[in-house]
């Protein structure tokens, strides 16, 4: 009788144990609290003018790990999910362009600055999705982030979130 107290009490509180929400690096949850999504893997590794730049260490799988090597940085304002910052080397920008356009958007605005191309799009839920490449030595960083947080941010923050700032 005791063993079986025992099993049922155990079960009780395993199903009341709420389970920690495991990020999901695929999806651009942003506004999501850190302390909300973070399962042990984010390590914090800069701040800059009010932003705070993470990687994640855990299980992460996107698309672009299938074609390249990226360097994946995650931005917090305010303890709030803000930007995913992708930076990848020697990839062509005609196939990281036609796989933006497959899985996010066409680019509605293309500027060019000197060796760099800007594309930029918008997607739903007010995030703006950005695409530099660098001509001249084949860098390409995307960013997709809430435009609504980047207002929060003041002046500093006015930097282009495309742009991974040096420490």
């Amino acid at each position: 009788m005791r063993s079986f107290i025992f099993v049922a009490i155990l079960v009780f509180a395993a199903l009341c144990v709420q389970p920690a929400q495991a990020f999901e690096c695929g999806k651009l949850e942003f506004g999501a609290k850190l302390s909300d999504i973070d399962d042990g893997n984010f390590v914090r590794y800069m701040e800059k003018d009010g932003v705070v730049y993470y990687n994640y260490v855990g299980t992460c799988r996107l698309p672009v790990h299938q074609k390249a090597s990226p360097a994946i940085a995650y931005a917090f304002v305010d303890g709030k999910y803000y930007a995913r910052i992708i930076r990848v080397i020697g990839r062509g920008k005609k196939d990281i362009l036609a796989d933006m356009e497959k899985n996010f958007c066409k680019p509605v605005s293309v500027k060019n600055q000197g060796n760099v191309s800007l594309y930029q799009c918008d997607l739903p839920n007010d995030i703006e999705f950005k695409f530099k490449y660098d001509n001249k030595s084949g860098e390409a960083r995307t960013a997709a982030y809430s435009k609504t947080l980047r207002q929060s941010i003041g002046k500093p923050g006015k930097a282009d979130p495309a742009d991974i700032p040096g420490k």
